[in-house]
């Protein structure tokens, strides 16, 4: 994929926009002529990506958020865990935040912590 495609992408979900609101942004950006941002000039698709990182939330990552996101990659580098990623440390801790995305389960974070401070120091591979 076209590093600036991915760029808008990343943009876009850090900003919230669904599917049918980024279809409208494009449309109004290209003056209706495309639907997708594939279809954009490059000069317009700077410009998307200007419009959605102005749109994106602009606030510091709390410290225990933080640190959950280094237990993680810390246990992606000792090989306790497959991917060294965002996504898969908000889908293994999900599970101990009754469903609530990470983010939004503030009062589960400390033992979220925990716990992975414990896997971080059992011994041996123990992939997620």
């Amino acid at each position: 994929m076209n590093p600036m495609i991915k760029a808008i992408k990343a943009a876009q979900r850090a900003a919230g926009i669904d599917q049918v609101c980024h279809v409208k942004n494009v449309k109004q950006i290209s003056g209706g002529l495309t639907n997708s941002c594939t279809g954009l000039t490059k000069n317009q698709q700077k410009a998307l990506l200007r419009r959605y990182q102005y749109m994106a939330p602009k606030y510091e990552m709390p410290k225990q958020l933080k640190l959950i996101y280094s237990l993680w990659g810390q246990l992606a580098s000792a090989g306790k865990v497959e991917k060294d990623s965002k996504q898969a440390c908000d889908a293994f801790c999900e599970k101990y935040c009754n469903g609530l995305r990470l983010y939004k389960a503030e009062s589960h974070w400390s033992a979220i912590i925990e716990i992975l401070k414990q896997w971080l120091h059992r011994g041996g591979p123990d992939h997620a």
